[in-house]
């Protein structure tokens, strides 16, 4: 009967740490200061970007779902889609373009 037991409370253990778990964003944008550094992978997106963010919301698609790299780097690899826009952008701000 201990057995039921120990087999029942192991699912609220493993729902607990599911729970816990946050899903890691990969910025795929150039290197830009205050927005972040290529390919770095994140818990959330950091305060300093979600500045740049609101005042430029197409930069937020720089931020990934590491799962979904190799589909943004063949965007930015063929120079098309909605990352290869985003990135662009990114790299203007970089340049000293529109803030």
């Amino acid at each position: 009967m201990s057995s039921k037991k120990e087999t029942a409370a192991a699912p609220a253990v493993a729902q607990g740490k599911q729970k816990a778990v946050k899903t890691k964003v990969m910025y795929v944008g150039p290197t830009v200061p205050g927005i972040g550094i290529q390919n770095q992978v994140f818990t959330e997106i950091p305060a300093s970007a979600q500045e740049v963010i609101r005042k430029e919301p197409e930069i937020g698609n720089l931020f990934i779902p590491i799962g979904k790299y190799p589909e943004a780097n063949v965007m930015i690899r063929e120079k098309k889609g909605y990352i290869y826009s985003a990135f662009s952008k990114a790299l203007n701000l970089k340049i000293g373009g529109k803030k």
